[in-house]
């Protein structure tokens, strides 16, 4: 991957000092900045670096950015026209940084497609600015630093409107450039060349210097380079010494170019050693382990070597690289050296003939997204080792062989979504030093510590009564939970935090406290075989939360204001849910009937609503007594003042329906098939549902 870091050039006021021979006033200049790059050393490749110049009307290509190599700085091309015309521009935050005069100094802030080597979209930050001289970015404080007038001035990147003034300039600023490690050099107008102390604005000359040259640091090497009249030159930054370098131009026309940046990648030292490919890194001291030389088809053990030889070089292996092993199905044993840091994205992902203990080292600080991802053949413990700060998303994801104890250490900093998804750990512990995560009570869970959200479980975890939330993908599919208990503390259930949980069994209970189900929270639950119940407060169940639990035999809703359901169709809430019938609350069933919880077949909701006034805690029973029940026939139901009785079988079919005058209903169900049925009884105080078996 290319990296680039980009400074512009301004056209600059050059006061002539009497005896200098080549100062002119109001020459157009050029700058330009190398960052984490570098001309070649000798044990590396050939550096490309690709260059932007944006060209004023006076030049051969009028109002154009042209592009160009180090390599040809003969070879210009039209890049781009759509930037305003430019004075003076860094680049910083990863955009370009510029003021324009087209219609007053304004400053901007520009897009950088560095896939294309186009600049773009001009965005106005800051309207109104004065003139700079320059402006260069420093990459030890993040700030940028203008020359304006006379004065050192710098703004933050995220702050452009407040400018913070350094001091005055004696001679006047002209051209400045800056470091990696904030030092910084400075051409006044009077051509003196010195060091420039950011906090105060002084210059410590250290020579004359007779061209004006738009100086700009190579930040890995510390040379330090200038741009004159289109010909690039190498400067002496202990006593100011320039070499000519080469010209810039096209077809013989020369380009004296108003601003130039460029952006740089270089082609990566790749290398073989033993049935490993490596690729050297920025730090030319150490290497990124690629793949091995048989690809998908490698078999075997797999050991990593903490070191590797190379013409003659010796680099430390300290990065696994991203998909490296993907799809290695074959690799059996797997040894990481103490010398990894980094272990990429997917490196390892689809692993599946790993088998024993997965050891992640203790130099390792960084497990990618999706590291280990669907290797389910580790049967042993995975031991995460003490300097691990960030693990990613699913980064040990369906490895369901591993049944041990996870620990988390105390230098674990961020882990990320569905980590351990669809592991079968006995146990998780987090170690009691560690600030950010926590595994309360003995709960057998990883607790953001935070926030107070349960981000990850296992088989034997229980959920304390201060965990507010559970998080995304917490329990998703966890083989061997067979039980779990909402405590009232929890008011957020997140995204696919049960989903495929297949073992759990018997009644579920949303608690009161719960105001947000979200999608596919419960997805594919299907052992449950008791009654849903969902809490009073519950306001939204999101997308497939209940699709596919298909073995529930009992629903009931307490919230008397229907929850929304994921979209405006339902979003498959209830799709294949179990039982097609809802009890609400005394009341509340002609609300639900015209809600998206009605579906007239109960296929992704329930056809029939029936209302139990029991439900609500405020409302006193209206049914004295029903009974026998169980009945092999005849049940009497008594009530006060009854209006009306119906009876539901467990299909939400209507079986009987008819008016009740006084205090006593008797009914037969001699006729009915054995089974549970519903008993809606309507009083002159409102409705009450109930229960009971025939034989």
């Amino acid at each position: 991957m290319n990296e680039f870091f980009c400074i512009f050039v301004s056209r600059l006021k050059y006061n002539v000092k009497p005896n200098s021979f080549i100062m002119k006033k109001h020459l157009h200049l050029a700058l330009l900045l190398f960052v984490f790059a570098g001309f070649a050393k000798a044990q590396g490749p050939i550096s490309t670096a690709n260059w932007f110049g944006y060209i004023l009307p006076s030049s051969p290509a009028a109002n154009k950015y042209v592009t160009f190599t180090m390599q040809d700085l003969g070879s210009v091309s039209i890049a781009s026209d759509e930037h305003p015309s430019v004075s003076t521009a860094t680049f910083a935050d990863g955009y370009v940084w510029s003021v324009n005069n087209v219609y007053g100094y304004c400053l901007y802030r520009s897009r950088i497609d560095a896939t294309n080597n186009l600049i773009e979209d001009p965005e106005l930050m800051v309207e109104d600015v004065p003139y700079f001289n320059d402006m260069v970015y420093n990459p030890a404080d993040g700030l940028i630093y203008v020359i304006t007038g006379e004065h050192l001035k710098s703004f933050d990147p995220t702050n452009p409107g407040n400018m913070q003034d350094h001091g005055a300039i004696e001679h006047d600023g002209f051209n400045l450039a800056i470091n990696m490690d904030g030092t910084a050099y400075m051409i006044s107008s009077w051509g003196e060349f010195g060091l420039l102390n950011l906090s105060n604005a002084q210059l410590t000359v250290i020579n004359p210097i007779d061209l004006p040259l738009k100086m700009a640091f190579d930040m890995l090497t510390g040379e330090l380079f200038g741009v004159f009249m289109g010909n690039l030159y190498q400067i002496d930054p202990n006593t100011g010494v320039y070499t000519l370098l080469g010209a810039l131009h096209d077809g013989g026309n020369n380009y004296d170019p108003t601003c130039l940046f460029m952006t740089y990648g270089m082609d990566p030292i790749e290398f073989t050693v033993g049935d490993l490919n490596y690729r050297v890194n920025d730090d030319h001291v150490s290497v990124t382990v690629t793949g091995h030389v048989d690809g998908y088809n490698a078999t075997g053990p797999l050991v990593i070597p903490e070191t590797v030889s190379y013409e003659g070089a010796d680099y430390a292996v300290t990065t696994i690289g991203e998909s490296a092993f993907l799809y290695c199905f074959y690799l059996t044993n797997l040894s990481i050296p103490n010398s990894v840091t980094t272990i990429e994205a997917s490196a390892f992902a689809y692993c599946q003939g790993f088998t024993g203990d997965l050891v992640i080292p203790n130099s390792v600080t960084t497990v990618g997204y999706g590291a280990f991802q669907i290797c389910p053949g580790f049967d042993g413990d995975l031991i995460i080792g003490n300097s691990v700060t960030e693990i990613g998303d699913y980064a040990f994801n369906s490895c369901d062989g591993m049944t041990g104890t996870l620990h988390i250490p105390s230098n674990v900093q961020s882990i990320g979504g569905n980590s351990f998804g669809y592991c079968a750990f006995s146990g998780i512990v987090v170690d009691p030093e560690n600030p950010n995560y926590d595994s309360r009570n003995d709960c057998n869970a990883i607790i953001e510590t935070s926030t107070n959200e349960l981000i990850t479980g296992c088989k034997n975890s229980t959920i304390p009564n201060t965990v507010t939330s559970i998080g995304y993908c917490a329990f998703r599919g966890i083989a061997g939970l067979t039980s779990i208990e909402i405590p009232n503390s929890v008011t957020y259930i997140g995204e696919n935090a049960f989903a495929f949980c297949y073992d759990l069994t018997g009644d579920l209970t949303i608690p009161n406290s719960v105001k947000t189900i979200d999608a596919g929270a419960f997805f594919n639950c299907q052992g449950f075989g008791g009654t849903l119940t969902i809490g009073e407060s519950v306001s939204f169940i999101g997308d497939q939360a209940f699709r596919n639990c298909s073995s529930f035999t009992g629903a009931v809703s307490l919230a008397i204001t229907p929850p929304a359901l994921g979209d405006e169709f339902g979003g498959l809430v209830f799709d294949n849910f179990g039982y097609p019938i809802l009890t609400v609350p005394c009341g509340c069933a002609e609300a639900y009937q015209n809600s998206n919880w009605h579906e007239p077949y109960g296929l992704n909701g329930f056809n029939v609503f029936i209302e139990d006034c029991s439900l609500v805690s405020e409302v006193e029973p209206k049914v004295s007594a029903v009974y026998p029940n169980p009945t092999d026939g005849m049940i009497k139901v008594e009530a006060e003042n009854m209006r009306s009785i119906s009876i539901f079988n467990m299909l939400g079919e209507k079986v009987f329906e008819g008016s009740a005058n006084g205090d006593v209903f008797e009914y037969d169900f001699s006729h009915q098939g054995a089974g549970v049925y519903l008993i809606r009884v309507e009083t002159v105080k409102g409705v009450e549902t109930m229960k009971v078996t025939v034989k």
